[in-house]
């Protein structure tokens, strides 16, 4: 798994970030999952989480999905679709997994974010490859 780009500061995972999100991501095969509870320093309007906070997490969880493929990766694109709103106090299940990679250095993944049964979101993106990790020594 690749811990390249792991930075104890990034805003959405970083443990340092006094102002960030503090979301631990569990990888699997070509995937990874949260689970965080949405906070009222993270809202937009009234009492509702804010959609740049919602693609924040999504970005980051598409990209940690590459990272049991032993890849780093950055955004190209990203895409949101928000089918419901999430307010302070709602426990939110996220998943994101590789759907494509490509033959040259790109990538696709998709995601969802639930609450319960209710989705809230869902994300598509395209991400670069940069190289693997054992080839920077880390």
């Amino acid at each position: 798994m690749s811990n390249k780009l792991h930075f104890n500061h990034c805003f959405v995972c970083g443990p340092e970030n006094p102002s960030g999100l503090h979301i631990h991501f569990t990888l699997g095969d070509k995937k990874a999952w949260c689970q965080w509870t949405v906070l009222e320093d993270y809202v937009g309007y009234s009492n509702m989480l804010h959609g740049g906070i919602m693609s924040a997490i999504m970005d980051d969880l598409m990209g940690h999905a590459t990272y049991s493929m032993n890849v780093d990766v950055v955004t190209a694109h990203l895409e949101m679709d928000y089918r419901s709103p999430a307010y302070v106090g709602d426990v939110l299940d996220c998943s994101a997994w590789v759907t494509e990679v490509g033959t040259g250095r790109s990538m696709k993944v998709e995601g969802a974010i639930y609450c319960g049964d209710r989705l809230i979101a869902q994300g598509k993106s395209v991400v670069v490859i940069g190289k693997k990790a054992e080839e920077d020594g880390a």
